[in-house]
């Protein structure tokens, strides 16, 4: 069984730790709550697909209520966790309709950049914090939280990968090495 199996397994029956090692981290480190506490769910606002932001503007006070999505309340404030595939790129996705036209298409329930290519050389799981939709209404203000629960995640996931396991799996230079075999003429 996987660690991520393992994990979600222990999701099932025991919930996620995520929360407490967040406000661990938080309580550890005081200077940090200002940024990187649970923020305001009404920052946290999706809009139509093709409805851009209105250009010039720092925050979506000037944007067309109408055009948000309704959506249920929360019955929590705590981390939710999504499986599935990433969408990874050079550059960040901006394009509402370009967002679901990939979700549609492959599946693609996030996008990220950091970890762009990584997976051409070595096997590598990409853990994300989602902060904002992949459109023009990015919103920053989630995003030292969303990178702490990632963390936490992370956290929690390394509990339960045996050492073992670790111990076989090849460094990223070890992977690198081995890829660069295959090209040998590679400046």
């Amino acid at each position: 069984m996987t660690g991520i199996s393992n994990l979600q397994a222990r999701h099932l029956r025991k919930g996620s730790a995520i929360r407490e090692h967040v406000d661990r981290m938080l309580e550890l480190n005081p200077v940090m709550q200002q940024d990187f506490n649970y923020r305001n769910p009404e920052d946290d606002q999706l809009f139509q697909a093709e409805y851009d932001h209105m250009d010039g503007e720092k925050d979506c006070k000037s944007c067309d209520k109408e055009r948000l999505i309704q959506r249920k309340s929360r019955t929590t404030n705590g981390p939710v966790i999504h499986y599935g595939l990433i969408g990874s790129a050079n550059q960040v996705m901006r394009y509402g309709v370009t967002r679901e036209k990939l979700r549609q298409e492959w599946g693609i329930i996030c996008f990220e950049m950091e970890a762009a290519g990584l997976m051409d050389n070595f096997p590598c799981l990409v853990i994300r914090g989602i902060c904002d939709y992949s459109d023009t209404h990015k919103n920053e203000s989630w995003q030292p939280y969303a990178a702490a629960t990632a963390a936490a995640y992370a956290k929690e996931l390394l509990g339960v990968i045996s050492p073992v396991q670790v111990d076989k799996t090849p460094t990223a230079v070890d992977a690198i090495k081995a890829s660069l075999l295959h090209f040998p003429d590679y400046p």
